[in-house]
């Protein structure tokens, strides 16, 4: 929900008469009871009613007289001041849901001669998305028949198509549909979806209140596609080309098939009426695409207005719509309004601080216990720091950007205050390259919660992480403990001879070593200790129990199975 229009200098009739417009951007009626817009002094207006999927809300100052012959949604009382003031659009928790003139001082848009109200692009509320009312396009009149110098409950002029002056001077015009920019190339999938590089997809839009027939119009790059189209536009509307197929947004489907693909280096498309009048173009400059990504698959798209690469831009990352064929979200909003036009949401207040905690590089062990050696053992630990859980679903993992593995989205698991997840490689497919590499954690929206790199790695079955847990400190030469505090790897070594231990116990190892009382700190993790076993740092005392050795140990006290006298001297250190 934008405020899309202010009409804070009045109109020609009347400095006073002023008046508001908001705009549904999306897909689904809102229901405004209990709503508020307000300037936080005089302007304090409780909202009623609903408003349309892509609709407009006009409120009109004092009476119903203000734009005469559109009638207001609703009226309301106070006034804007001509310096500049700040407006807040909250819904019933009192939530801020957008704002006007945000930074407050002068209005960004408009004038108070003659009259012309301030227009949104869309977008943040920053001075860049708000404009002046251009001349043409404007709807409804005032108390005294002037023409409204504003577009109250219709689209903003910034977005409908200029007359130049080659138009107003031909003889004979052109039926409006023919008209340039009657219908926008609004939205290009050059890079395709999550699934499929190949599964690009093209998006038109009727931006005007008449619906216009498409039949014998053509989509080109004057290339490999080439496509004569069929149907209708809506007013309002959008109109999808999927390419080859139905599947590349499989729960949307697709208005029309092409074939032909998109370079991703760039190239023209053009939109040309039935007589072969260009309507509309896309990168018609030339060179690289205005905006778009290759590596995240995110759409070019459109602000509004000409063909230019200041009024294209890349899916923000919020408000996508639909899903790929292989169920990925599309990044991108195929037959709904660009995201570009929606305020970008402040970052959401993470109740609990996660952070990537561990991560092990090159692995030696079966550290996952599900049998057998392999880089599946890889693993990316995180950890809560609080002071509140978090709940992961939709968040991501991911190496490098723009590169490597494909990102793994995070299950619907919640992480506890001071507690641990870890995610092997055998579920995350993420592969951590022993040569150097980035591991991140992001949030559904794709920003970037946390990362961490490290530099080339020689040895096996030491870990790179924080110490202590959470820290800033990040250091290579852990002990591996997924799920569990790090540790500091530490070498064993003997303790002091006791003497009165080796008369009494002459004999503890028999296989050679020296005894060892207590095994710095390994003994917690059996999996450490299994590994040791393995490898012939340490054995036990009981020669037997060399042969199994994980039921030795007791994870929660560090201590051993064994009983006797003297249960410290199950473990052995061999040089």
């Amino acid at each position: 929900m934008l405020i899309n229009e202010i009409a804070w200098s009045g109109t020609l009739a009347s400095a006073n008469d002023e008046w508001i417009e908001l705009h549904n951007q999306k897909s689904n009626p809102i229901d405004l009871d209990g709503w508020i817009l307000t300037d936080e002094g005089d302007i304090n207006i409780t909202l009623t009613g609903s408003i349309p999927a892509y609709g407009f809300y006009l409120l009109e100052r004092t009476d119903n007289t203000t734009v005469a012959d559109i009638t207001a949604d609703k009226i309301y009382t106070g006034a804007l001041k001509n310096s500049g003031e700040i407006l807040w659009l909250r819904d019933t928790t009192g939530t801020v849901v957008d704002s006007a003139n945000l930074g407050g001082g002068g209005w960004p848009g408009g004038n108070a001669s003659p009259r012309a109200s301030m227009e949104r692009y869309g977008g943040a509320d920053i001075p860049g998305n708000w404009g002046t009312f251009t001349g043409y396009g404007g709807f409804g009149h005032d108390a005294q028949g002037n023409p409204i110098t504003g577009t109250p409950r219709h689209l903003n002029s910034l977005f409908a198509p200029t007359p130049t002056a080659t138009l107003r001077l031909t003889p004979t015009p052109l039926p409006t549909p023919c008209l340039p920019q009657a219908v926008l190339i609004n939205e290009v999938a050059w890079a395709g979806t999550l699934a499929s590089a190949n599964d690009e997809w093209i998006e038109l839009h009727n931006p005007g209140p008449d619906e216009i027939d498409l039949t014998d119009w053509t989509i080109t790059d004057d290339g490999d596609i080439n496509l004569t189209l069929t149907g209708t536009i809506p007013a309002f509307s959008f109109f999808l080309l999927e390419r080859t197929d139905d599947s590349t947004v499989a729960d949307i489907a697709a208005d029309q098939i092409y074939s032909g693909g998109l370079k991703n280096s760039g190239e023209r498309l053009w939109l040309k009426d039935p007589t072969g009048n260009v309507v509309d173009s896309a990168n018609q400059d030339g060179g690289g695409w205005s905006g778009g990504r290759a590596t995240s698959r995110a759409s070019m798209e459109r602000r509004g207005g000409a063909d230019r690469p200041g009024n294209w831009g890349a899916f923000t990352g919020y408000h996508g719509i639909g899903h790929d064929a292989d169920g990925n979200r599309i990044t991108g909003t195929p037959r709904s309004p660009n995201s570009l036009l929606f305020p970008t949401p402040v970052p959401t207040w993470i109740p609990g601080k996660i952070v990537i905690n561990e991560v092990l590089i090159r692995p030696h062990y079966d550290w996952e216990g599900k049998g057998g050696v392999d880089t599946g053992d890889e693993f990316i630990e995180l950890y809560n720091l609080g002071p509140s859980p978090v709940y992961l679903r939709g968040w991501m993992l991911d190496d490098i950007p723009d590169g490597g593995s494909r990102p793994y989205t995070l299950p619907g698991r919640t992480i506890k205050p001071g507690d641990y997840v870890v995610f092997f490689r055998t579920r995350t497919r993420i592969a951590l390259n022993d040569s150097g590499d980035s591991v991140r954690l992001l949030a559904p929206n794709g920003r970037v919660i946390d990362e961490i790199s490290y530099l080339k790695v020689r040895a096996y079955n030491l870990s790179y992480g924080r110490l202590p847990d959470g820290s800033s400190h990040l250091f290579y030469g852990l002990w591996p403990t997924p799920g569990g505090p790090n540790e500091l790897f530490e070498e064993p070594t003997p303790e002091p001879e006791d003497p009165e231990f080796e008369p009494v116990y002459p004999s503890l190892c028999p296989n050679g070593g020296l005894p060892q009382p207590r095994f710095p700190r390994a003994a917690r993790h059996p999996a450490q200790v299994g590994w040791m076993l393995e490898m012939g740092h340490i054995i036990c005392s009981d020669p037997a129990r060399n042969r199994s050795s994980l039921p030795i140990f007791q994870a929660s006290t560090g201590r051993t199975n064994t009983t006797g006298p003297n249960p410290r001297t199950c473990l052995c250190y061999v040089d």
